[in-house]
């Protein structure tokens, strides 16, 4: 398997679990003010920007759950099974 398949996997998986982070944090209403709450939607606020559309009619505090990063979620992880599929079944034919 080529390097750079490793390093797209990490990279997706890594950008999927930041995701899943901020969609905990903004259902369970994490304070805003904690580090660590920082830390996450700092990172994820690139992911989200182009779906923040979808997330206009959500209040600005408390409870908040974002569909745009719902979505992303299940794409990405829909993608990753897809890819690990192909994966899979390129190896068991002999293709690598």
């Amino acid at each position: 398997m080529q390097r750079w398949r490793h390093w797209l996997e990490w990279l997706v998986l890594g950008g999927l679990s930041v995701l899943i982070a901020r969609l905990m944090l903004r259902l369970f209403a994490a304070n805003p003010e904690q580090p660590f709450t920082q830390i996450v939607l700092w990172l994820s606020q690139g992911l989200v920007w182009p779906l923040a559309w979808l997330d206009q009619a959500q209040p600005t505090t408390g409870v908040r759950f974002e569909r745009g990063t719902f979505l992303l979620i299940m794409l990405g992880l829909i993608g990753m099974g897809i890819w690990q599929l192909r994966q899979a079944r390129r190896t068991n034919h002999g293709m690598e």
